[in-house]
């Protein structure tokens, strides 16, 4: 289901562009920032560029045909994931247990 609310508050913030007449040439706005993480992508929305909230900072959201019925908050992710570093091997030998003779 759509919001109207978040479509109507856009079409507010930005009247010169959300008019019927956007599409005969009126340049949208650069970047359209938005803290609605749950709006709906439309089909009017093709091409443009959101910044979405994500808690901390607006990430940019260009959208495309792949995108259409989605959320805005699916493109803009709450939280990094974690990056677990690559073991390196000190040295090129492995040591031998002179005793055993097996390698540790």
């Amino acid at each position: 289901m759509i919001v109207t609310q978040d479509v109507m508050a856009m079409a507010r913030r930005h009247p010169e562009w959300w008019m019927r007449d956007r599409f005969l040439g009126i340049k949208a706005p650069e970047v359209l920032c938005t803290n609605s993480r749950s709006s709906m992508i439309l089909p009017d929305f093709l091409r443009c560029k959101f910044g979405v909230h994500n808690g901390r900072a607006y990430l940019p959201v260009e959208v495309t045909e792949a995108m259409i019925g989605h959320r805005l908050g699916e493109f803009s992710p709450t939280c990094a994931m974690p990056q677990h570093k690559n073991k390196e091997v000190k040295g090129g030998k492995k040591k031998v247990n002179p005793t055993t003779g097996k390698s540790g």
